[in-house]
């Protein structure tokens, strides 16, 4: 089983930008969208996948097909044991994509179609092998108020959130939050690992020290592993 981490957050609270920390030669990342990656120098540490004698080839593959990316994902688990890392970057537009091509299309039953789209895809990610993480990566919503918010991955609306509770599959859900530092004026950035009490953060309880960590994937993906193997 492999391990399945949410990565969380508004945009332009450093979820992407957090990715550069990761070995290029040990991970492979997914956009669900056309946007380039927020990592300095990507065109040479990420090379667009392609099919060179029937193997997969490179570690950036441009998609928002389920079909596609689940067949990729599966290929990176049986035929490359040098990736230790796949990222489903900005994953909420799969969301998005499959709701704007069935707008013509009338009746609920659509929107039990999309939520098991995307629980399939979740839980195909949980059946890789042992040593591979899968990143996702997506916005949050404020489905409170602006005095008494209630934050929660991002979703396209109630028929979708009554199909399925799409946090609820995730052990850890890290919040990327942008922030002021006391005394200084320039913005900072943070990942949270526990809940504040209005959203949906969480890690395994004694996994993380400190609640607010560095904005750094790698780090993550070293403490979780090191937790679940037991390498304290």
């Amino acid at each position: 089983m492999s391990n399945i981490i949410a990565l969380a957050g508004l945009s332009n609270s450093g979820k992407s930008t957090s990715l550069k920390y990761l070995d290029p030669e040990e991970t492979f990342i997914i956009s669900c969208t056309s946007k380039q990656l927020q990592i300095p120098g990507f065109r040479k540490k990420y090379k667009k996948a392609t099919v060179d004698d029937g193997k997969l080839c490179g570690n950036w593959l441009i998609s928002n097909d389920y079909v596609k990316i689940e067949k990729v994902l599966k290929i990176i688990s049986k035929s490359r044991p040098e990736i230790k890392v796949a990222c489903l970057d900005d994953c909420n537009y799969l969301l998005s994509n499959e709701t704007f091509q069935n707008a013509m299309v009338k009746g609920y039953e659509k929107f039990t179609i999309l939520a098991k789209n995307y629980y399939d895809l979740i839980q195909t990610c949980q059946n890789l092998r042992d040593d591979l993480t899968i990143v996702f990566i997506s916005h949050i919503e404020n489905i409170g108020t602006e005095i008494d918010p209630e934050y929660r991955l991002w979703t396209t609306g109630k028929m979708l959130t009554n199909a399925i509770n799409l946090d609820g599959l995730f052990s850890y859900i890290i919040y990327a939050e942008r922030y002021i530092p006391d005394g200084q004026d320039e913005v900072g950035y943070r990942f949270k690992t526990r809940t504040d009490g209005n959203d949906t953060c969480r890690s395994i309880a004694g996994c993380f020290e400190d609640k607010y960590i560095e904005p750094n994937m790698k780090l993550v993906i070293d403490r979780v592993n090191e937790f679940e193997f037991g390498e304290e």
